[in-house]
């Protein structure tokens, strides 16, 4: 006659596998946007997790094609900002601007301003960059651009348009070197000044201080950890 004692270990591996089966089985929310119209989509969490690591190896796997052999910080943000300038084309006239992930505007191949300098800081923080864009500007005018930290401070790109800003000994310009007009934004393909009066919207660039914590560089599992941490805890700086 088999034991109570010799029972219990099987009853309690089951039990925990149905409560597993169970609690990933349980909708959770995923949102959408359409021509900046948002609603919540239900998903059992087995799914929203699956898809989470999906896109995560996907990250990986793009930013190690597009990067190679570099090894400089500015060889690598070059060739990503080159790559997700010339990928995440403009919007198609009558196409819808669907916002949901990252990786699907990479998939899809467009997007909107906003959403190209998305991209960009997402794959600049894989290639082990602090990254994230922002909307800057003043008096009711503002415009999406992408933040890289380097050693020496943060930069300024905007990956929509093809652009890098540069101080006159054509390193990259730093916070410091905009407000003091020491600055000229350059286009990645031809190699000359932007046309675009990029001058109104870098007169009140944010101040970044310590862990930054954003949509483009919470893709990995671990920093979305501490992303919803820190978001619990109401000690988020920037969520675009």
């Amino acid at each position: 006659m088999i034991k109570l004692k010799q029972l219990l270990g099987p009853v309690i591996f089951i039990f925990a596998a149905l409560v597993i089966i169970l609690f990933l089985n349980t909708d959770v929310t995923t949102r959408q946007g359409v021509d900046y119209q948002w609603k919540s989509i239900k998903i059992p969490l087995y799914l929203k997790i699956l898809d989470f690591f999906d896109r995560h190896y996907n990250y990986k796997r793009l930013t190690e094609d597009i990067i190679k052999d570099s090894h400089s910080d500015r060889e690598k943000v070059m060739l990503i900002l080159q790559w997700t300038n010339e990928n995440i084309r403009r919007v198609p006239n009558g196409y819808p601007i669907v916002d949901d992930h990252v990786w699907h505007i990479i998939v899809r191949g467009y997007g909107a301003r906003d959403q190209s300098n998305d991209v960009f800081s997402t794959l600049c923080n894989y290639a082990g960059l602090d990254a994230l864009y922002v909307r800057t500007g003043s008096d009711g005018s503002y415009i999406p651009i992408s933040l890289v930290k380097f050693a020496d401070g943060w930069k300024v790109f905007d990956s929509y348009n093809g652009i890098y800003f540069v101080d006159s000994d054509d390193s990259f310009a730093s916070f410091s070197d905009i407000a003091s007009g020491d600055w000229r934004a350059v286009n990645i393909k031809s190699g000359i000044k932007s046309g675009f009066d990029y001058g109104p919207y870098l007169t009140d660039l944010p101040k970044i201080e310590g862990v930054v914590l954003a949509r483009s560089s919470t893709q990995s599992p671990l920093k979305r950890f501490l992303f919803e941490v820190r978001k619990w805890k109401g000690k988020i700086r920037y969520s675009n």
